[in-house]
C-alpha cells in the first residue's frame, strides 16, 4: 500500500523549476538558490531565482506556493511584504513575485520587461 499522498498545489520547487525552464529557454540567465551577502553584516539571504546579465544581479525573483483561496492569499502576502521590502532595499534591485504556476508566463514577461528584451 502506498503511504505518499498525491500533493494538493506545487511546491515553491516546482514554481521555481518552470520558471528558470521558461527563463532559459529564452536565453535569460536565471539561476536558482542564489546566496547573497547582507552588506555589513555576517548574515546571507538564500534568493529563490536571481536573473543575470554579465555577472550582474538585475532582478529577484521570489517563489511561493499561495493558495487559489484568496482569504489564505491575503494573509501570505502580507506575511511576505517585510522579506520582499527587505530584498528591495538590501540589494536595491527589483524583486518580483511568482506566487502560482499561472503567474510563471506573466513574470517571465516582467523580467523581459526590467531587462528591455
Amino acid at each position: 500500500m502506498n503511504t505518499i499522498a498525491y500533493p494538493e498545489k506545487h511546491s515553491e520547487a516546482e514554481i521555481q523549476a518552470l520558471l528558470w525552464y521558461f527563463l532559459r529557454k529564452k536565453k535569460i540567465d536565471a539561476r536558482l538558490e542564489v546566496t547573497a551577502h547582507i552588506p555589513y553584516k555576517r548574515r546571507s539571504s538564500r534568493l529563490d531565482l536571481v536573473v543575470f546579465v554579465g555577472k550582474d544581479a538585475r532582478c529577484i525573483v521570489e517563489c511561493k506556493s499561495w493558495s487559489d483561496n484568496y482569504s489564505r492569499t491575503a494573509i501570505y502576502r502580507t506575511n511576505n511584504t517585510k522579506q520582499i521590502n527587505k530584498y528591495k532595499t538590501t540589494y536595491g534591485l527589483p524583486v518580483l513575485v511568482c506566487a502560482r504556476m499561472s503567474y510563471v508566463v506573466p513574470t517571465v514577461s516582467l523580467v523581459e520587461k526590467i531587462l528591455k528584451i
